[in-house]
């Protein structure tokens, strides 16, 4: 069996929005409007058909035995040689060894499918096992064109061997016809293109189904045998046409990716490919064609074998790590289709020096340094002697490759006056995971971004262009992992223990899943008791959601002593210790209700609700108070309410014990202060036992705990600095309550009382909040009322 191995691709990561285009250079183009939908993906400046072939290479290749490879064929009508050959620069990268046949194939724009065809008929006469075959596009237009709009940045590849096969070849069919709808001469950087209707209906519309339909007499089969049809067109409505005369209903054709990359010229047909493979699975019978001066249409099949392939970035991966931008000046600067000053500081010699370019081919291109036999110890550059200190070994250097090991940063700099087509320029140090560090540009990124720890990997770039002999210079660049500055300043709580009270369902439970999810490790308290506390309604509240938790591959243990009791308190907290060995963060969220007016309330009911409210808080937080302190660092939330801030009718009990926790904290964040604590406290507006009858039907549908876990998952985590204050939280809402005092008015004379009178007359005065601050102790409060 022979046919596709594997597949890969690339995106550059840009992209330009069309409407950008439009909205500059609409003036001078109006019917730019038509086609201003959607994006193209643009290279960096730094990028070309060469760079983004061996990115599409080395996507492909994973998990691939590259040392098999017998030959590279790299298809593109946009190299950057015309004499220097292109599959070479690509198979030094890939560091494929010298032992590899590598070809160009070019001038046409279905010359990925030709290629594929070629190394298909090599493995199948069996002079080849396995081949990969990349194309790429970066094709060049002038400035406020459709062609501009339409066209897009990108490559793709595959690799064709007869082992391991994951779409069997089951034949192709191909016509050559001299059909010029768009040419390039020798010396012209931009295509010349004849009418778009001639395009259309004489070529797209008659040469692809000529090729189709050939090769599905030639193989006795019909569009019933085929399950995803793939094949570039520039025109929407053509496209949909063709498929339609082919007899392929809308399902089976696979998406042209026009409106979110464009057509990326000679890498299209495989780009279509390797989508389709994307989702495939065994038995899917795939045909794929590519157009350019006549067509070559192939038939494929999917095997189980696809799906043990390991996961690729691939077309989705790409599409997904995208930056778009409207700037269309940046784009046409990228282009050199705008010339700018660049300073005397960019008159530095380019010339390339051929002798070292060869002898040092290993390390420039394929990133290759050196690691120690007898030590271990990877270096870059590759030296005589060892870097390691303990070992220093003369002439134990093999060669190691770097360009697959992951990175981090160590230092970095923008630099405004090193020359720059996108300034700053962005260097420094990083560190290869095992060992190995050299300073490297950096890449695909904004400084923003850059941190010290930051994961990189490596990309070949353009490192330079000496444009006075037409040589580019390759070399590896370090750019961002893809979601790593993310989940950089992503908040963590790995390591940290949590301790949460009323965990077994609203408030509490979200606090504790999402806590786990970021890695914490929790304690769940719960007594499962009424929404009063007068009866245990299910002592498995707790345990309910330390299931959830583990089912998430988290770690949590349930514990249902009450928290009205200092030795209740003292448990849940020794809970935490017992199982984990620390407490970090405290979430005080227990609570009951018992609602009557002030003159019904008897004493039980209000003992009750200070009991579990207050008292219960004061039980908790006190032991895990202590253990805090020792460890010097500590989180706690208490949970306030807005019946206790501005009062509600008929809670009394409620309100009083909400109110005297600001009490509480307030004390609190002076005493934790110098030990690392921090404690803050939250007035939640969130749909519980507690509120499902007190709040409307429609307030409560959208007063999901989830809102509120996101504000207290901010404050318990090491990037908070916020101590002894009062947050609000519900329905997305957020916002910051606080005590303040006014400016007032200082009446005293020589120490003796004012009237009654002066009171009344400067009442306005003493009401009113104009210019009123919020006091962070007693002692400034008191010191601020003795100035005045």
């Amino acid at each position: 069996m022979i046919g596709i191995t594997s597949f890969g691709a690339y995106i550059p990561r840009l992209r330009l929005s069309r409407m950008a285009v439009y909205q500059a250079m609409g003036w001078f183009a109006p019917a730019l409007a038509l086609a201003a939908q959607g994006e193209r993906s643009m290279c960096n400046w730094d990028e070309d058909s060469l760079t983004m072939a061996v990115a599409a290479s080395r996507d492909c290749l994973k998990g691939i035995d590259k040392k098999a490879l017998d030959a590279v064929y790299l298809a593109s009508t946009t190299l950057p040689f015309a004499d220097r050959q292109n599959a070479g620069v690509v198979a030094a990268a890939l560091h494929l060894g010298p032992q590899v046949l590598t070809a160009d194939i070019t001038s046409c724009q279905r010359a990925a499918t030709t290629a594929l065809i070629t190394a298909l008929d090599a493995v199948q006469g069996g002079s080849k096992h396995a081949v990969l075959v990349t194309a790429s596009d970066k094709r060049e237009t002038k400035a406020a064109y459709f062609y501009e709009l339409w066209f897009g940045d990108g490559a793709a590849a595959v690799c064709v061997g007869d082992e391991n096969v994951i779409a069997e070849f089951k034949g192709s069919y191909s016509v050559s016809r001299d059909f010029v709808d768009h040419y390039r001469g020798a010396l012209n950087p931009y295509d010349y293109t004849w009418e778009e209707r001639w395009a259309r209906d004489e070529g797209y519309a008659k040469i692809i189904p000529e090729a189709v339909n050939g090769l599905m007499q030639k193989l006795g089969i019909t569009m019933n045998d085929v399950d995803k049809l793939a094949f570039p067109c520039l025109f929407k409505a053509e496209h949909r046409n063709i498929a339609k005369m082919l007899g392929a209903s809308p399902e089976k054709v696979v998406d042209t990716l026009f409106d979110v990359c464009g057509e990326t010229g000679c890498a299209h047909s495989l780009m279509m490919l390797v989508s389709a493979l994307e989702n495939a699975r065994p038995g899917d019978r795939i045909l794929v064609a590519g157009f350019g001066q006549g067509c070559d249409a192939l038939y494929f099949q999917v095997t189980e074998a696809i799906t043990k392939l390991p996961r690729r970035n691939g077309v989705s991966g790409s599409l997904a790590q995208k930056k778009t931008t409207d700037n269309y000046l940046k784009f046409l600067k990228f282009r050199n289709l705008i010339q700018t000053e660049m300073g005397i500081r960019a008159e530095a010699p380019t010339q390339t020096a051929m002798t070292t370019l060869y002898r040092k081919n290993d390390m420039i291109l394929g990133l290759v340094g050196g690691k120690c036999r007898e030590c271990g110890t990877p270096q870059f550059p590759k030296m005589d002697v060892c870097v390691n200190p303990e070992c220093r070994a003369v002439h134990t250097q093999e060669d190691y490759e770097f360009a697959d090991v992951p990175a981090t940063i160590k230092t970095f700099t923008g630099d405004l006056l090193a020359v720059s087509v996108d300034p700053p320029a962005k260097y420094g140090m990083i560190q290869f995971e095992g060992g190995g560090r050299f300073m490297a540009d950096f890449t695909d990124c904004e400084l923003e971004e850059l941190q010290v720890g930051l994961p990189m990997v490596m990309t070949f770039r353009k490192r330079s262009e000496d444009k006075t002999r037409g040589f580019v210079n390759y070399f590896w660049k370090a750019m961002p992992a893809p979601g790593a500055a993310e989940m950089m300043n992503r908040i963590s709580f790995a390591g940290r223990v949590a301790v949460i009270t009323g965990a077994g369902a609203g408030l509490g439970r979200a606090y504790a899943l999402e806590l786990a999810r970021r890695g914490a490790k929790i304690v769940v308290n719960d007594l499962g008791c009424t929404r009063d506390g007068s009866g245990v309604e299910s002592n498995s509240a707790a345990q309910r959601v330390v299931d959830e938790i583990r089912a998430l591959g988290g770690e949590a243990v349930a514990n249902t002593d009450s928290v009205t009791t200092p030795e209740g308190g003292q448990n849940i907290v020794q809970a935490a210790i017992d199982a984990f060995g620390r407490v970090d963060i405290l979430i005080a969220n227990a609570g009951i209700l018992r609602d009557k007016s002030f003159v019904n309330m008897e004493p039980e009911n209000w003992y009750a609700v200070q009991d579990v409210h207050l008292n219960g808080a004061y039980h908790v937080v006190r032991p895990a108070f202590a253990a805090m302190k020792e460890q010097g660092f500590g989180r706690i939330i208490l949970t306030t309410s807005s019946a206790g801030l501005y009062g509600n009718f008929g809670q009394t009990n409620y309100s009083s014990a909400k109110m005297a926790l600001v009490g509480l904290m307030n004390a609190l964040k002076l005493e934790g202060m110098k030990y690392g604590i921090q404690v803050n406290t939250v007035v939640p507006i969130a749909a519980s036992r507690l509120t499902e009858d007190v709040m409307p039907p429609d307030i409560l549908e959208r007063s999901k705990p989830e809102y509120v876990a996101s504000l207290v998952t901010y404050l318990v985590s090491d990037a908070c600095t916020e101590n002894g204050r009062i947050f609000t939280a519900g329905m997305g809402h957020y916002s910051r309550a606080a005590v303040v005092t006014g400016k007032g008015s200082a009446l005293t004379r020589d120490g003796e009382p004012v009237e009654p009178e002066t009171i009344l007359e400067h009442w306005d005065e003493i009401d009113g909040l104009e210019g009123a601050k919020e006091e962070g102790s007693l002692t400034e409060a008191l010191m601020a009322m003795m100035q005045a």
